[in-house]
């Protein structure tokens, strides 16, 4: 064979694998770069840090972080306690109490509405914005800190808690079930800026010195609700599932899944946590307050039942249904607050749970 035949032969070979050893030392793992402990190279799109992946060094240095934030000192202050069964004093210049509930955790109540921020060393996380505080958000933040605004977290779509988004610097990273950012996508509201980063099931977001688990737990009120946790102060946030010492807004909270709705109940109280901002109320929420919740919406499960198995039908059935409903949990709570407010339309959702789900 002469010299030509075998310069031709050299690719054809390489190309079957014939000789797999010549072509691992022209393009070489990354087991073997890493057996080596280059420095710093590449193979294929795999980069090698020494004797390891970047990608693992990358990873390690994030659990470290997150365990380094987790791990931080910091609690829920005992006397935070007392906000779940008396509201705080709202300045009526100001038109709202921001109060540090937990080491860096802020709550900002206004008497009806409720949201809550974090300073974390590194920026501010705020989670939700209520519409009717508007720039009092910002007002509230610059009172106890001058970090500025990172990081802002949906906890569902509904304008009322998010509206005043777009109070923030277009430039801060914006958080949300895929559900919530799918849906503010096709409604295009300058309120609502669309969400820069999403998740499905579980996200964990880290920023300085704080920590926030974010959790899909379902539709429990409306699309993209999500459970906003701080391990650290055991502090959960998870907005129109509930009132605290009360009872629902109409129609449960205008809940679009009441097997959703009432499931949510268990989810949450299997979670670790001592305090809940519910997004409504004057006071804070505890595990005794969302274990009463679930009592009552079983109640008026149960009275819906019961008015079915009592009344005639007529031209108004399910009207005179869910005014049966009405009357019975009237009588069971009569000092529930709120309870005389919507009864009949909170029985109305009951009454259809009931017949048809």
């Amino acid at each position: 064979m002469n010299s030509w035949s075998i310069i031709l032969l050299v690719p054809l070979i390489l190309s079957v694998g014939v000789i797999p050893s010549l072509q691992s030392e022209i393009t070489p793992s990354a087991e073997a770069l890493k057996s080596k402990g280059t420095s710093l190279s590449e193979t294929n799109s795999n980069k090698v840090c020494g004797d390891r992946l970047c990608s693992e060094i990358s990873s390690e240095k994030k659990e470290m972080k997150k365990h380094t934030a987790m791990n931080a000192k910091k609690e829920l202050f005992p006397a935070t306690m007392d906000y779940t069964i008396t509201g705080p004093e709202i300045d009526p210049e100001k038109g709202y109490a921001v109060i540090e509930i937990g080491d860096g955790l802020y709550w900002i109540a206004d008497g009806m509405y409720q949201m809550m921020f974090l300073t974390t060393g590194e920026g501010v996380i705020v989670v939700d914005a209520p519409m009717g505080l508007g720039d009092k958000i910002l007002q509230a933040i610059n009172d106890v800190t001058t970090e500025p605004v990172t990081h802002l977290v949906y906890t569902h779509i509904h304008k009322d808690h998010i509206g005043s988004a777009h109070v923030f610097p277009d430039d801060i990273e914006i958080v949300s079930h895929i559900d919530t950012a799918e849906h503010l996508a096709m409604k295009n509201d300058p309120q609502r800026p669309v969400p820069t980063i999403t998740f499905d099931e579980q996200y964990t977001l880290m920023v300085g010195d704080q920590v926030l688990e974010l959790y899909y737990i379902g539709p429990f009120h409306s699309k993209g609700d999500i459970v906003v946790y701080s391990p650290a102060h055991k502090v959960a946030m998870a907005v129109d599932l509930f009132h605290p010492n009360a009872a629902p807004f109409q129609y449960f909270g205008i809940a679009r899944d009441m097997g959703e709705h009432i499931a949510a109940h268990d989810k949450l109280l299997a979670m670790d946590w001592d305090v809940i901002i519910s997004g409504h109320e004057p006071i804070l929420g505890t595990p005794e307050h969302l274990k009463f919740n679930k009592e009552f919406t079983m109640q008026v499960l149960d009275n819906a039942f019961s008015a079915m198995q009592t009344t005639q039908p007529s031209a108004n059935y399910f009207g005179d249904l869910a005014d049966k409903c009405a009357e019975l949990t009237v009588e069971q709570y009569p000092d529930l607050k709120d309870i005389e407010v919507s009864p009949v339309e909170n029985c109305v959702t009951m009454v259809f749970y009931a017949m048809l789900d």
